[in-house]
């Protein structure tokens, strides 16, 4: 009985401790996530007591709105481009610099700085660089590529893409330190076994780097994944969603109707299946990342 009343007071204590950050973390996270599946089926502009029960009604409409339809199809391309690019431009970044260059200890602040910016600093940053008379522009008049000059962000065609660009400028270098880090663990034995056996750079690559970057590729590629899906202020602060509906995603659209059009139960059922989008998303990646994973080691 003496050892239950210790373990007993020990759970307590334990309890006690955690008690109040769980209250926290269900008062500011858990309370509006749940209470947001209520609002997302009624008819609340945000303001006014007052709110119809309308059932999934939002959601019906949400899948024939061709401005949502656009803007997920938008949010998949974006999410995609910046998942394939950042991870591929981040991994010959970091073998670069798992070698032997002088100069690496700079480049890794150099490439990692972007990432602890804010995504308005960044934004705004390139509003300059994208101008009609920016930087870009001025950069391809100077080497005899003037015809290439284009309103980036104002044309539909390239808004998107110039998009992507930043969002790479900005998180490549971030991806790169994880896919760093995980090199430095690799064993050099198994290079020196390969040189042994006469294997060469590619096939070095091939049967030991890659399949040992399995653990990082996770991380990347679920952070990468998420961090895309809901990216809001670099788009924001760029184009507003523009021109022509060519940047709009989902998170700018749900901040645009529930905050600017007042209705707040349509914009919060976009938020709603944001999330369930984003959960499914990372619940596979986790998934099919982590066999392989497994079955690499």
């Amino acid at each position: 009985m003496r050892n239950l009343s210790l373990r007993t007071k020990e759970h307590m204590w334990w309890v006690g401790f955690i008690a109040p950050a769980f209250l926290i973390y269900t008062v500011i996270f858990l309370g509006p996530v749940i209470s947001s599946f209520y609002y997302s089926m009624t008819n609340w502009n945000g303001f006014t007591k007052t709110m119809d029960f309308i059932g999934f009604s939002n959601y019906a409409h949400m899948f024939t709105d061709p401005t949502f339809m656009k803007a997920m199809r938008n949010t998949f391309v974006f999410a995609g481009l910046i998942v394939i690019f950042q991870n591929g431009l981040a991994i010959p970044l970091a073998l670069a610099l798992d070698s032997k260059i002088k100069t690496k200890s700079l480049l890794k602040v150099v490439f990692f700085a972007p990432a602890i910016l804010s995504p308005l600093v960044v934004g705004y940053t390139w509003l300059y660089i994208y101008e009609p008379e920016g930087m870009l522009n001025m950069l391809l008049r100077a080497i005899g590529l003037g015809g290439w000059e284009q309103t980036w962000l104002g044309d539909p065609k390239f808004a998107l893409y110039a998009i992507v660009v930043m969002v790479l400028w900005q998180y490549v270098g971030y991806s790169m330190i994880i896919f760093l880090a995980n090199l430095q663990t690799i064993p050099g034995d198994l290079y020196e076994a390969a040189d042994i056996d006469g294997a060469g750079g590619y096939r070095k690559f091939r049967y030991i780097t890659f399949p040992l970057l399995a653990p990082s590729m996770t991380i990347n590629v679920v952070l990468a994944s998420i961090g895309s899906l809901k990216a809001f202020d670099i788009i924001y602060v760029t184009t507003k969603g523009g021109p022509f509906q060519a940047t709009e995603t989902i998170t700018t659209l749900l901040f645009t109707t529930a905050f600017k059009k007042d209705n707040f139960g349509y914009g919060t059922s976009m938020g709603v299946i944001m999330f369930l989008i984003i959960f499914l998303i990372s619940v596979v990646q986790i998934l099919l990342l982590r066999r392989r994973e497994v079955g690499e080691s």
